[in-house]
């Protein structure tokens, strides 16, 4: 599966776009991001501005609109050259089927997950690894004593939960193109995207983005940044599907 495209690199791309000289390809990932990114969108639009303001500057040759025409050139220009975008996206709203278990309380582990969702919705989640706030941070083990496991490239630390029976609560740190295998929930699970992108079938999760994933659901998240940081809550058991899913149930027993 092709990545998709960073904003850096639409941005370089644009006026070749514009100019009909990128293949189709490559033409039609560029506008399925411009269609989902506010900033490129809007940088785009300014671009495709450009032509029509230079040539009214040239056509008439006032000492007034030549110079603005210019202008607008010479900003353009240097909007393209020093943008970067947005660090932090929005989050996502917080799932309906959580919002009731939040206002009457809800155990640790889910309180956790809210206090981190409303870091990124406050623009004050960090910018650095584990992406935890230190109010979080503060109710979970030291970090040194987190106990990590790896998997095909991936690696999970429990952070809460892990023998009593209830929720849950687990960091997961997994490279480009790691795919969780496929298995189906006899509970629950919460994802909240720390830092990253990861693909579910027809659904993207980028950073913010928490995710409600009910009794019965079947799924194998798919990592498509470079590298992927997940808060994950699971609540009961799961079973591995597919042609392997008896050895990873067999495994996990």
């Amino acid at each position: 599966m092709t990545s998709p495209l960073t904003c850096q690199q639409v941005v370089c791309r644009l006026t070749d776009l514009e100019d009909g000289a990128v293949p189709l390809a490559e033409g039609i990932r560029l506008r399925l991001h411009l269609l989902r990114c506010p900033q490129c969108h809007q940088l785009n639009a300014e671009v495709r501005r450009l032509p029509a303001i230079v040539e009214i500057g040239l056509r008439l040759e006032t000492q007034e609109l030549l110079p603005l025409a210019q202008g607008a050139l010479r900003a353009a220009q240097s909007r393209i050259k020093g943008f970067r975008p947005r660090r932090r996206p929005q989050p996502s709203p917080i799932p309906s089927e959580l919002q009731r278990l939040l206002q009457s309380g809800g155990d640790l582990s889910l309180r956790i997950m809210a206090l981190v969702h409303q870091a990124f919705t406050e623009g004050t989640a960090p910018l650095g690894a584990p992406f935890l706030p230190a109010s979080v941070l503060s109710q979970l083990p030291p970090e040194a004593t987190w106990k990590w496991k790896t998997r095909g490239g991936a690696r999970m630390a429990t952070l809460l939960g892990a023998d009593d029976g209830g929720p849950r609560l687990s960091l997961l740190v997994a490279p480009h193109g790691f795919r969780t295998p496929s298995h189906v929930h006899f509970g629950s699970e919460q994802m909240l995207v720390l830092e990253g992108l990861m693909e579910d079938g027809e659904a993207a999760y980028p950073t913010g983005c928490w995710t409600h994933f009910g009794e019965g659901s079947t799924h194998a998240p798919l990592v498509l940044n470079e590298e992927c940081w997940c808060l994950i809550r699971e609540q009961g058991p799961i079973r591995y599907t597919g042609p392997l899913g008896w050895l990873r149930n067999f495994l996990a027993a």
